[in-house]
């Protein structure tokens, strides 16, 4: 993706597959940051969507922690990427950033952030932090973008 930010690597729709992930693979994140950060973006016009994005968070970290062959196959994707960049020996992630952009570009608050959505959020941090995994929430201010890329374009420019 052009516009991203340096040490960015976009990862969004770049699966990868293991022996239990044969179809479509698992997604990892959709973007990893030159900190090696995992950061998940989405746009939510609902809390389904949001749904799917703390889901997907505990299925790559799970993945990631008790798969070494999705472990390998991150690292390779990751060094493809970032040639002489690669993920350290044994990789494992400190922290999930989940990048919301909601309905019409409202502000991301506790106040506005969806009620289910708001209990769901709760529980995948307490999972991920009891695997020691810090995780931030931050807000994707709206900008005049294809929709289908407009949190990972906003929030890696």
């Amino acid at each position: 993706m052009p516009d991203l930010r340096p040490g960015y690597v976009c990862f969004d729709r770049d699966n990868v597959r293991t022996a239990l992930h044969r179809g479509n693979g698992v997604e990892i994140c959709d973007l990893l940051s030159p900190e090696d950060v995992l950061v998940m973006v989405k746009r939510a016009k609902g809390s389904d969507a949001l749904s799917h994005l703390f889901g997907q968070a505990v299925v790559a970290v799970q993945t990631l922690l008790h798969s070494p062959e999705a472990a390998d196959g991150f690292a390779r994707k990751v060094a493809a990427a970032r040639p002489g960049r690669a993920l350290p020996e044994g990789f494992r992630p400190s922290k999930v950033v989940f990048a919301i952009l909601l309905k019409s570009g409202t502000d991301l608050t506790a106040d506005t952030l969806f009620p289910f959505s708001q209990v769901t959020l709760v529980q995948t941090t307490k999972m991920l932090e009891a695997w020691g995994i810090a995780v931030e929430v931050v807000g994707i201010q709206a900008t005049v973008v294809p929709p289908s890329r407009a949190g990972i374009r906003h929030l890696a420019a």
